[in-house]
């Protein structure tokens, strides 16, 4: 399977009339009819250097005229579809020590063998295309008898947490599952950001207290032990726990391989992502994300 049903799912007309230009695969007005009667020709057009070029004509920092005209779920999987090409031919990839220095690891090959998998490579844009809009306000919550009002913002992983921690534990699913997505987003597309930030002790209990008790303990002498202080590091040691709790608790097999997969590969998404930033995103991650 190459994700191509899926693709069609996810994106509208407007993307494939213009994934159809800009491919040359299906220049006219009926491209979008064609690539539904044809779905294992939307990834051949997401491959297609062409389609690259026509939406992003000057590289990275050139006129972009096209892509007011198309979702960014469009942008994202032309961005991933180009990175899963071109990183096969990188036998290494800098790999961030601390805010600044860059040291080459060579482990290309693996980050290939990754971005070749047509499932891995559809979890990446939709997780991407999740992070545009997110759920973000004030909310009231009842505590010792009195009606408190709490600000949420599903880019905070201690709100998160917080969530997760009130529910039952058999119904933390899907906050799990944020709560991992929500790690490696951080340290795959804003990774600069997140090693500078640092918690707060209240967050940093927050954040525990989402984890299972048996766990916690060795959790909490692997921090102390690594100094994991700052939200990059730390959400990088939790990202595939919380993608493991979530796999334990999911009711559909194939959901629970898949982040059971995750969990085990989180590294190697991380890098993937960083990959995506460092050479297609970068210029564009405000405005894509415009929240976080």
């Amino acid at each position: 399977m190459d994700g191509s049903s899926r693709y069609l799912e996810l994106l509208g007309e407007g993307d494939l009339s213009v994934l159809g230009r800009a491919s040359g695969l299906r220049p006219d007005a009926d491209a979008p009819a064609w690539f539904r009667a044809r779905a294992d020709r939307v990834a051949a057009a997401l491959d297609a250097p062409a389609t690259f070029d026509a939406l992003f004509p000057a590289g990275p920092t050139g006129p972009e005229t096209q892509l007011a005209s198309v979702t960014p779920l469009l942008i994202f999987a032309v961005m991933v579809h180009r990175a899963a090409a071109d990183i096969g031919g990188h036998a290494h990839v800098p790999e961030r020590v601390g805010s600044r220095l860059l040291v080459p690891l060579f482990d290309g090959g693996r980050l290939a063998a990754f971005a070749s998998d047509p499932a891995s490579r559809l979890l990446l844009i939709e997780l991407l295309g999740s992070f545009t809009r997110i759920a973000s306000g004030p909310q009231w919550e009842l505590s010792r008898g009195r009606w408190r009002r709490r600000r949420f913002s599903e880019m905070n992983p201690a709100h998160l947490a917080r969530l997760a921690a009130d529910l039952p534990f058999d119904e933390r699913a899907g906050t799990y599952r944020r709560l991992g997505d929500l790690a490696l987003f951080l340290n795959g597309v804003f990774p600069d950001h997140a090693a500078r930030t640092t918690l707060s002790p209240i967050d940093l209990d927050r954040i525990l207290r989402s984890i299972p008790h048996h766990d916690r303990a060795a959790l909490v002498r692997l921090m102390e032990r690594d100094q994991l202080d700052a939200t990059g590091p730390l959400l990088g040691t939790l990202g595939p726990r919380w993608y493991r709790l979530a796999s334990a608790l999911v009711p559909i097999p194939s959901m629970r391989s898949q982040l059971a997969d995750l969990a085990d590969q989180f590294e190697v998404a991380r890098r993937f992502l960083n990959f995506v930033t460092d050479h297609y995103l970068w210029t564009r991650r405000d405005r894509l994300f415009p929240f976080a």
